[in-house]
């Protein structure tokens, strides 16, 4: 078979960059929740589950809104989508600087952050398994290393910002950059037919990427969709393994604090998960196109997981950086894989929706873990029991992706990719 000589169109290369570019804005505001915790202890006479469940709300939030914001992209187009969540993303954190309340937390931070943030990701991983048949895999990968990227310059910046400026002038910063930033890189983002006419997504001379017969439910409609196993299997391992790594993301800056870690040394294992994350989305997109979604995701749960349990007999800050390293990696992998298990699974035409769904239990995941890792703290005093807790439950996840399906390839001819787009069409 002749080999492709180049790996992606300029065009294509344009609106990788312009995804890169969203989902590095989507992962700051995501995943830097932890750092405000501190500032807001100090300031407010709140408790720790107090504020956490403030992270909890803008996650479940998300996850209904998750639905709702991949439904209207399938329908309306992600530009239209990400340009009213960074126009509300930016309103809102000009109001949360100014906060005074714990109800004005919930609603500001909680509530209108969470349908914000729910139009970047869902929307742009959506329109990328959309638009990319040849190098899905890699697409996604370097598109989704904007998160690990996303995370690994805000966080320092932000723990700088916070101690320099407080964490009142940090937020309105968030809102600024996201309004200038986000609007001017989503302009390329046009409907999937334009990028397609333009050479999109099969570059010439280039031959199709070999494709992956769906489910037979996808021919079938939703209601046969939520009936079968397969569904739930992928809900549930996104489900559990968001638990296990929430725990983290939100907990682990102030268990080094208080593990008599600096501050702002602190503040910089965020980067450290940001690198991870970063290079986990490179290296499983490279991989699913290898060996398949599943066994590429599987790979990035163990390396998650495994190394949880360094945190209950070493906190040193080397230990420290070496699990935040680890579980940035398995999570930025996980990030790329579950859109491209969907695409797999189902077919294009319903992957916005469906990953819009698969999304709102990962942050009904996130919800959970972050409430219990207060929750275990203030029952306990420590939180080894809540790092316990994440182990057992990034098991489970394991277990989950284990039992999915296995897929067979089609052959590559456009014969049989029609084929796979008519299964994803059809009902």
């Amino acid at each position: 078979m002749q080999r492709p000589s180049i790996l992606f169109s300029p065009r294509q290369w344009t609106v990788i960059a312009s995804c890169f570019i969203v989902l590095a804005l989507g992962s700051s505001i995501n995943f830097n929740f932890g750092i405000f915790i501190k500032p807001l202890l100090d300031e407010f006479s709140w408790s720790r589950s107090a504020i956490s469940a403030g992270f909890s709300i803008f996650m479940l939030v998300g996850a209904v809104c998750a639905i709702l914001a991949g439904g209207l992209a399938d329908r309306f187009g992600a530009r239209n989508v990400i340009i009213g969540g960074a126009l509300l993303i930016a309103g809102t954190m000009l109001f949360a600087s100014r906060l005074q309340n714990i109800w004005e937390f919930y609603l500001l931070v909680g509530v209108f952050a969470g349908i914000g943030r729910s139009a970047f990701n869902t929307p742009i991983l959506a329109y990328i398994q959309r638009t990319f048949s040849r190098n899905r895999g890699l697409a996604t990968g370097i598109a989704g290393a904007g998160s690990g990227l996303g995370l690994l310059l805000t966080a320092p910046l932000l723990g700088y910002f916070i101690a320099t400026f407080g964490w009142r002038a940090s937020y309105l910063a968030i809102g600024a950059v996201v309004l200038v930033v986000a609007i001017p890189a989503v302009w390329n983002l046009r409907p999937t037919a334009e990028l397609e006419s333009d050479g999109g997504t099969h570059p010439p001379g280039a031959p199709r990427h070999q494709e992956v017969a769906p489910l037979p439910e996808a021919s079938q409609g939703m209601s046969q969709i939520l009936r079968r196993k397969p569904f739930w299997t992928v809900m549930g391992s996104h489900t559990t393994d968001c638990v296990c790594h929430s725990i983290l993301i939100v907990h682990l800056v102030p268990f080094a604090i208080e593990s008599g870690i600096p501050r702002f040394q602190a503040a910089m294992l965020m980067s450290a998960l940001g690198v991870g994350s970063l290079l986990g989305r490179l290296s499983c997109g490279i991989l699913s196109d290898r060996i398949g979604p599943k066994w590429a995701l599987f790979s990035a749960l163990a390396t998650q997981t495994v190394p949880i349990p360094l945190l209950l007999f070493s906190p040193t800050l080397p230990v420290l950086f070496l699990v935040a390293s680890l579980v940035g990696l398995g999570m930025g992998g996980h990030g790329t894989m579950y859109p491209l298990v969907t695409r797999e699974f189902y077919g294009a035409k319903r992957v916005g929706l469906l990953v819009g769904t698969f999304t709102s239990g990962a942050s009904a995941g996130m919800a959970t873990g972050s409430i219990l890792g207060g929750v275990f703290y203030d029952l306990a005093g420590s939180y080894i029991p809540a790092f316990v807790f994440s182990f057992g439950i990034g098991l489970v996840s394991l277990f989950f992706v284990w039992i999915y399906p296995d897929r067979k390839f089609l052959p590559a001819t456009p014969a049989a990719a029609a084929q796979n787009e008519l299964a994803g069409e059809a009902g």
